[in-house]
């Protein structure tokens, strides 16, 4: 059996947040489940046939098929003894479950090339970011019939979760927007309405927010700023006087029993 997995390292649980993707391509018979998990999984065929048990009816699936599964289900899949599937996988959390994927099997949806792209990347080592892309892209694709609404909210939630995720490195709205294939200023605007201000100041605060929590966990002032994403130090100490009311280098440390809570 032939098999290639990576992970994804986790940001902070709110909206969208990819897990783990992986491809495979089965063993005739081979057989995973039953099993539940806490999170969304999504599998693609590529090519070949199996067969997939939720809520208690079994579905054929084949090439170009996409199968779900949903947090705490039940399921089980089996692939074919004949023409063993080759598929390729993501799993996400996400706060609620989109209309789009309460089904057992979507059938032939337009996001083969999609999954080719997650394929050769698990050939490589990517960015995190990409896989966020990539997850975003699919689920953009599947959605293109829900309400417009939705996806403006949808934008705005991709962004704050990209946000918290790659805070420590250097982050660009304009290639955000890029990727949701937007203008930057109506993204802008979008996150505003969502969240009550702009994504850059959204990020400015969550980076202070990290740098203050270094700082107590006794990291110097260079590591602090450094760690939270903050290129320039004396740029960092003006932002965070602004916003704690004191320099950096008076920040409080944990107390004793705090470290021991810890």
């Amino acid at each position: 059996m032939e098999k290639q997995e990576r992970a994804v390292a986790p940001g902070w649980w709110h909206s969208l947040v990819p897990l783990n993707y992986g491809w495979e391509a089965c063993q005739p018979g081979h057989t995973f489940g039953p099993a539940a998990r806490h999170y969304h999984l999504l599998h693609f065929v590529l090519k070949g046939e199996g067969t997939f048990l939720k809520g208690g009816e079994w579905h054929q699936v084949g090439p170009g098929d996409l199968f779900v599964i949903l947090p705490e289900e039940i399921t089980t899949y089996c692939a074919s003894l004949t023409d063993p599937w080759e598929y390729v996988w993501i799993s996400f959390l996400a706060s609620e479950t989109p209309a789009f994927l309460e089904g057992a099997v979507i059938r032939q949806p337009p996001v083969y090339k999609i999954f080719e792209r997650l394929r050769d990347l698990c050939l490589q080592d990517p960015e995190d970011g990409k896989i966020f892309a990539v997850l975003y892209d699919l689920l953009d694709r599947l959605s293109r019939d829900a309400p417009v609404s939705a996806r403006r909210d949808a934008y705005a939630a991709y962004a704050k979760a990209y946000l918290e995720t790659m805070y420590m490195q250097p982050v660009s709205i304009q290639q955000i927007a890029d990727t949701l294939h937007i203008d930057r200023r109506y993204l802008t605007a979008l996150f505003r309405q969502a969240y009550g201000q702009s994504p850059k100041a959204y990020l400015t605060e969550l980076r202070l927010d990290q740098a203050k929590s270094f700082l107590r966990q006794g990291h110097s002032v260079t590591e602090a700023s450094s760690m939270a994403g903050f290129p320039d130090l004396s740029n960092f100490s003006r932002q965070y006087k602004r916003r704690f009311g004191s320099s950096p280098s008076g920040r409080p440390r944990l107390s004793a029993a705090e470290k021991r809570k810890g």
